[in-house]
C-alpha cells in the first residue's frame, strides 16, 4: 500500500488477497489498525483513501512460511515507513 500524497509504504502479505484489500480498507476507515501502525492511520484519516493505492508486490505458492519470509525480504528492500 503506498500512500500517494508523501510516498510512504506498508508491506504485508495474505493468503487471501480480496478478503486482505477489503479488509484493510474497513479496519483504516475505523481506526482499528495496530497501534504500531498509529502512521498509517493518521495518514489515512488525514488524506482519505484516494490518497492510498494497494498492488501486488510478488505471488508466490500459498505458504505462510514462504509468504513471510518473502514480505520479510520485500520490506528490507522499501523499507516500508508504515511498518515501523
Amino acid at each position: 500500500m503506498t500512500n500517494k500524497i508523501n510516498g510512504r509504504r506498508y508491506v504485508g502479505y495474505s493468503e487471501n488477497l480480496e478478503y486482505r484489500f477489503e479488509d484493510n480498507r474497513k479496519v483504516l476507515q475505523n481506526g482499528n489498525f495496530t497501534p504500531k501502525h498509529i502512521l498509517l492511520i493518521d495518514d489515512y484519516q488525514q488524506f482519505g483513501e484516494e490518497a492510498f493505492i494497494s498492488g501486488i508486490l510478488e505471488v508466490t505458492v500459498n505458504n505462510k512460511s514462504l509468504m513471510q519470509q518473502r514480505v520479510n525480504y520485500w520490506k528490507k528492500i522499501i523499507q516500508p515507513e508504515y511498518n515501523q
